[in-house]
């Protein structure tokens, strides 16, 4: 009888252990759980946090921009017909303004630039920038200061691949592709410079967009690139053909779908410098 009742009191202790591992098993699964459900509440919450929060505030201020054509290229901003010679290898500030003002639009640095997204475009990738609401901006350009619309017109005096480069004409030429930050930028506004986007919709071809590094930061951007220092399909603009200028529509605008686009980016100023680089097309 002692035996039995021993062998009964060692049963019931190993069933009160098996049950007390048991509760320590799910207290441990319900914490882990709860660990993740924080973390992942926490990424939500870093992810929302875009699009500026005061309403209505300007966005960026003071914006510059020039642009410049490599080998084999020609630029102007407007179509100047076919002769190659009548085309330019750079494109000033001065004569982008020009062309801004003569569409009824703010000149560069009184373009106030706040926040859009191509989130909601489910065509025109690049070319439909909407509100953080989810209203499509139809209006063109800085006639509301919302963003940069400007076109150029490519020339090439033989058939090329064009490109966008950050590939310098000389060393020390400091020509390349590059957005710079301005020197009156504080630390947390020269990030400004990472939320900047830039579209290129040729005329006939598929709108690529340029983001100064692998952000991810907008869903549906299928067609952005960000490495600009070899030639390949990613950073390719467009083709011309020998002698024959083609239209290509520049946007420029600040991602509000990008994590860094709050409120200390705001009131931030930034340059834009392009660079075209012509190859030859090779039959």
């Amino acid at each position: 009888m002692a035996e039995n009742r021993g062998a009964n009191s060692q049963l019931q202790t190993i069933e009160e252990l098996n049950a007390e591992l048991t509760t320590l098993r799910a207290r441990v699964k319900y914490k882990t759980s709860l660990s993740i459900f924080i973390i992942a509440l926490m990424v939500m919450i870093t992810t929302t946090l875009a699009w500026f929060t005061v309403s209505g505030l300007a966005g960026t201020d003071g914006l510059d921009m020039n642009c410049t054509t490599g080998s084999e290229l020609r630029i102007a901003t407007s179509n100047l017909g076919n002769d190659i010679n009548a085309y330019e290898k750079q494109v000033t500030a001065d004569m982008i303004n020009a062309q801004l003002t003569a569409n009824n639009y703010k000149v560069l640095n009184d373009i106030k630039l706040e926040p859009l997204s191509t989130r909601n475009a489910s065509s025109d990738i690049g070319t439909r920038l909407f509100l953080q609401n989810g209203t499509e901006r139809t209006a063109e350009g800085p006639g509301n200061g919302d963003y940069l619309l400007m076109n150029l017109w490519l020339i090439s005096g033989n058939a090329v691949d064009v490109y966008l480069t950050d590939k310098e004409s000389e060393d020390g030429a400091n020509d390349g592709t590059k957005i710079t930050s301005a020197s009156t930028n504080t630390a947390a506004q020269a990030d400004v410079v990472r939320t900047a986007r830039i579209s290129f919709a040729p005329e006939g071809e598929s709108t690529k967009i340029y983001e100064v590094e692998q952000r991810g930061a907008a869903s549906n951007q299928t067609n952005a690139f960000w490495n600009i220092s070899e030639n390949s399909d990613a950073n390719k603009i467009c083709s011309l053909e020998a002698n024959t200028p083609k239209q290509i529509t520049v946007r420029v605008w600040i991602e509000g779908e990008d994590p860094l686009c709050v409120d200390a980016v705001q009131q931030a100023g930034f340059s834009v410098q392009l660079k075209f680089e012509g190859d030859k097309i090779t039959n």
